[in-house]
């Protein structure tokens, strides 16, 4: 009997959404050193390749819509966590304390719209 084919190959990209494109996009360069792969300034959104198989896309909010918190967020794999967290505080970004707990060390921080991201590293 065949196996059966998965629907999906990989997830693609996560989209985190902003208030002001331009704003955001220069935050993510200057703070976090993405680079921008693709932008549409008429749907007002800009991709940043991550060297991985997911991306991140900024979309801009549309002009009645409301930007709201959500509990799902980006992680992003560290090499050295605490280089990572001095790196972010060195620059102003509001970060939490580094956390650890059975082998794996994380911190959160938080982007200028209020974004949740955190960084992580296996111990």
């Amino acid at each position: 009997m065949p196996k059966p084919r998965r629907p999906f190959l990989r997830l693609d990209t996560v989209i985190l959404r902003v208030r002001d494109i331009k704003k955001a996009r220069a935050w993510y360069q200057q703070k976090l050193g993405f680079r921008p792969t693709y932008s549409d300034d008429d749907e007002k959104l800009v991709v940043f390749d991550l060297q991985g198989t997911t991306s991140l896309t900024l979309w801009q909010l549309k002009e009645k819509e409301k930007l709201t918190v959500s509990s799902t967020y980006p992680i992003f794999l560290a090499e050295d966590i605490h280089a990572a967290h001095e790196t972010l505080a060195a620059q102003h970004v509001k970060t939490e304390p580094v956390t650890e707990t059975n082998g794996l060390r994380w911190f959160g921080f938080y982007d200028p719209d209020g974004n949740r991201l955190e960084v992580c590293q296996v111990a």
